[in-house]
């Protein structure tokens, strides 16, 4: 059977007073890359948000980053889950997660799937 890209694992997390990052990578990247005892966390990211305060009293803008072609193969993987990683940020600052506790909460997180 062949192996197949179904859903997104959160494999980067950082937390500062001003921008929260989340990002994530599909789950055949991050199986290679545990299966050789490493964390996951140095396998390639496709698809990062940060969510940046800019102090000012208003709603933090949103952005949301790619790292894969338009034709990659995880491409709508990763595109119909953006609004999950924007949930996480948002979690984070809202329970106000230093870094550590958002890695401990979130990180290896599935994210989506295909049905």
């Amino acid at each position: 059977m062949e192996e197949e890209f179904t859903h997104l694992v959160v494999n980067w997390i950082e937390v500062d007073n001003k921008v929260i990052l989340v990002g994530a990578t599909d789950n055949l990247r991050w199986k290679w890359d545990t299966e050789l005892g490493m964390s996951g966390a140095d396998v390639k990211s496709s698809v990062w948000v940060t969510l940046t305060d800019h102090g000012k009293g208003f709603v933090d803008s949103e952005d949301a980053h790619f790292f894969c072609s338009p034709d990659d193969p995880i491409r709508l993987l990763v595109m119909s889950n953006v609004l999950s990683l924007f949930e996480i940020a948002s979690a984070i600052k809202n329970e106000k997660l230093d870094v550590d506790r958002a890695r401990e909460k979130f990180f290896g997180k599935i994210i989506g799937g295909w049905v």
